[in-house]
């Protein structure tokens, strides 16, 4: 019996199929699908459709490197073609023994060295790029007559910043693959696009469309107003409302909660939740708060010390003894350890207060994020187990075998627990046995807050509902934060179309749950 070149057990779901189609018929371009929607399941079928048809017989897969074993695990489970991993110390000697098989798989950072050789040359004072030795083969594969498919997976996480020397290099890159195969096919696979500002949007659609997107030079001048101090850009809302439209033509866009796919999900509730600080924790705030007085210029380091005061005073002394901050040791310096422990924090009352009945009386799991993994969650998890709640440790300190030991176990738990994970677990790894999951700090960028509340959203939970809370600490920089985030949240909904989509829970909703709560 044949097997077919893409089998899945469940094969393809509507809006899989429907993305598949994007692809296909549009050649290239962005597939925006929220997180658990399978964007990785209509890759697989993409190559395996164009491959029956003769079309493409080499396929560049290019992820994270935490990714890179699922993908080959993928590969061979759900196609037949060939794939190899082009990634670590023999990959080099792979490449000129066995060539290019029909799916590459390989990390944004091997690629940036492999693909691009960076140097100056004779007389001149500029880098300038030329071809890396895997390009140099896939260059001499088109030449041989293969035809080369690129796909990016979670593309936004690293190639945003037309600036930096990754976004150069695989921008040299493509460009020399398209100009031996114009017709060269690029797929950008992200849940998120924009993390900052619409420049975002722009850089990666350059990449993926560049004869379909406006010069750099005029997107500066039509889009953008002018800049800040900061370089921040501030935005002509004529100009945005231009590059949306026209950017929308190369973007494919799939919600959780559109028609025919929201019954595949469990039901989402979000909430904020504000809180005000303990009598002694507000006094150290501000003590520490006051170091600002007087000073022009943000006091280097003050702005994080406030938000590990917001969430635990007592994570000033772990920055203090393993950390870098300088600021953090002259604070432990001057209240002293034994002080700092004492002060209390009005978030980790709260979380150990809610976490108790989902734990003890519902049976259900948590996953709990915070931004300041090693000097925070360590605090948390004492605070949990005092009231008798186990808890798992993900941190990105960790060595990846003890991190995925944690996950392993985490999941494997027969009884109710909770996960504590810094944003190392915000992409990667999925966690659908959980019900509720708390932002213990608000995201710094929407794309985060996706990303995190994405871990338990999946297509394979068997919830009926899950829970997403995050704790804002009133009077704080929280407030800040959680504003910028907010402003982030509706950009990204005007540049992907997700104002007022049927179902869809946006900025505008959030800001209402945020004051109302």
């Amino acid at each position: 019996m044949n097997v077919p070149t893409f089998h899945s057990p469940h094969g393809l779901f509507p809006c899989q199929q429907e993305g598949v189609g994007f692809a296909y018929m549009k050649r290239s371009g962005l597939m925006v699908a929220d997180t658990g929607i399978g964007k990785s399941v209509m890759a697989l079928a993409l190559a395996a459709l164009l491959a029956d048809e003769g079309a493409e017989d080499l396929v560049l897969l290019i992820c994270k490197t935490n990714k890179v074993a699922e993908w080959a695990e993928d590969f061979a489970s759900f196609t037949t073609l060939p794939y190899r991993v082009h990634h670590g110390p023999g990959r080099h000697k792979q490449l000129d023994k066995q060539g290019l098989p029909h799916i590459l798989i390989s990390t944004f950072e091997t690629l940036r060295t492999d693909l691009v050789t960076f140097g100056v040359r004779p007389g001149k004072r500029a880098t300038t790029p030329s071809d890396g030795s895997l390009l140099e083969a896939l260059l001499q594969a088109q030449a041989d007559g293969r035809r080369v498919l690129v796909v990016y997976d979670e593309i936004s996480d690293k190639l945003r910043n037309r600036s930096s020397r990754m976004y150069k290099a695989h921008w040299y890159a493509l460009n020399r693959l398209r100009k031996a195969q114009p017709d060269m096919r690029a797929i950008g696979l992200t849940a998120t696009p924009m993390a900052k500002s619409y420049e975002d949007g722009f850089n990666l659609l350059r990449l993926l469309v560049p004869d379909a997107m406006p010069q750099i030079k005029q997107f500066e001048g039509v889009v953008i107003k002018e800049r800040d101090d900061y370089g921040r850009p501030r935005y002509d809302q004529l100009g945005v409302d231009w590059f949306v439209e026209l950017a929308q033509q190369h973007m494919w866009r799939k919600r959780k909660t559109d028609p025919d796919v929201r019954g595949l999900f469990p039901a989402r509730i979000e909430e904020f939740r504000k809180l005000q600080m303990n009598r002694d924790q507000q006094q150290l705030y501000d003590v520490v708060t006051s170091l600002q007085d007087g000073q022009d210029t943000p006091v280097p380091g003050l702005w994080t010390a406030l938000r590990q005061i917001a969430a635990h005073p007592a994570a000033l002394i772990h920055s203090a003894t393993y950390g870098e901050s300088q600021m953090a040791r002259e604070l432990v310096q001057a209240f002293g350890a034994e002080f700092l422990r004492s002060v209390s924090s009005r978030k980790t009352e709260e979380l150990v207060e809610y976490l108790s009945p989902i734990i003890h009386a519902q049976g259900d799991k948590a996953v709990v994020f915070s931004q300041f993994g090693p000097s925070v969650l360590p605090l948390l998890a004492q605070a949990l187990l005092k009231e008798g709640i186990r808890s798992y440790l993900y941190v990105g300190d960790m060595s990846g075998s003890e991190r995925e030991q944690a996950r392993r176990a985490f999941r494997a738990d027969s009884e109710a627990c909770v996960f504590l994970t810094s944003d190392a677990g915000k992409d990667g790894i999925n966690l659908p046995e959980a019900t509720y999951l708390v932002e213990y700090e608000s995201a710094l960028t929407y794309e985060t807050r996706t990303q995190r509340l994405g871990r338990i959203d999946r297509i394979s939970s068997t919830a009926a509902s899950i829970t997403c809370t995050t704790l804002v600490l009133q009077g704080t920089v929280e407030d800040g934060i959680v504003d910028t985030m907010l402003k982030r949240n509706e950009m990204a909904d005007r540049f992907l179309g997700d104002t007022g989509a049927q179902g869809h829970v946006g900025a505008a909703q959030r800001r209402a749950s945020l004051v109302f709560s």
